[in-house]
């Protein structure tokens, strides 16, 4: 099938844009991509367009097809490209989506080999999307399932994901869905809120490593009065959904603070 005379630019537009209508035949479409790919993989373009279009074909070989090696090695060259094509949210989904995928084929050590990698690369580049923030989820829930403890590098890609967790619910509070909250106000309650004394969760989450957050908008620091009101409550929402045995209300103290916290 050959592809029209245009230019690299035009041809990735043309397929993102009918890829998005999601009209075209999957076939046909699939298979312009596929010789899209091969005709540019040689000297990819430095476009963010060739990002997402990684990430499309990767979607279409797993959903529409079924071809997991397929999938993966367009997700990989996404991911592995990010410094060539520049698109960082592109990268960072491919590394979620291959963890997906590879979560679906019960290949965990896989799963979490690309979560890891994707969560690692949204916060190195400052890409704080929700993407980055399931991708650390993902990687410390299959690192605790193996090892039934966190080491420090999980701690820190899960520190990373509550400080995102938390600037987001500021910023872009659209980009959270239920599912993503509750699993992060899970984890919050497993490795964080306090066994005993409520007031002692400022100094443990100033404990834990890092304390600052790179995003769009400039550096989130663990102790600023914002993120600890966010903190505060989200720890009163967590208690209150996963620690209901252990009260009759768990999350009074929690409440009380994030009250101080935003009068002071």
């Amino acid at each position: 099938m050959a592809l029209p005379a245009a230019a690299p630019e035009a041809l990735l537009d043309a397929f993102l844009h009918v890829h998005a209508q999601r009209t075209a035949n999957p076939v046909q479409l699939y298979a312009r991509g596929e010789e899209l790919y091969h005709q540019l993989a040689g000297a990819p373009p430095a476009r963010p367009q060739w990002g997402r279009f990684l990430v499309a074909l990767g979607s279409m070989a797993a959903d529409d097809f079924d071809d997991a090696a397929a999938a993966s090695r367009y997700f990989l060259s996404c991911l592995q490209g990010v410094d060539c094509h520049g698109d960082h949210e592109a990268a960072v989904t491919a590394g979620y989506d291959q963890g997906v995928l590879q979560e679906r084929r019960r290949n965990p050590s896989h799963a979490r080999a690309a979560y890891r990698a994707a969560a690692t690369e949204g916060f190195r580049l400052a890409c704080i999307t929700a993407n980055t923030v399931r991708a650390a989820v993902g990687a410390v829930r299959l690192h605790f399932a193996e090892y039934e403890k966190l080491d420090d590098l999980h701690r820190q890609v899960l520190k990373q994901a509550w400080l995102g967790w938390l600037w987001l619910r500021i910023a872009q509070p659209e980009q959270l869905d239920r599912e993503l909250c509750r699993e992060l106000g899970r984890q919050l309650c497993a490795f964080l809120l306090p066994e005993e004394d409520p007031g002692d969760l400022a100094p443990r989450w100033r404990e834990w490593s890092p304390h600052v957050l790179h995003t769009s908008a400039g550096a989130w620091l663990d102790g600023q009065p914002a993120c600890l009101i966010e903190l505060f409550a989200v720890a009163a929402e967590s208690a209150a959904e996963h620690l209901g045995d252990e009260g009759p209300d768990p999350a009074a103290p929690y409440r009380l603070m994030w009250m101080a916290a935003k009068r002071s």
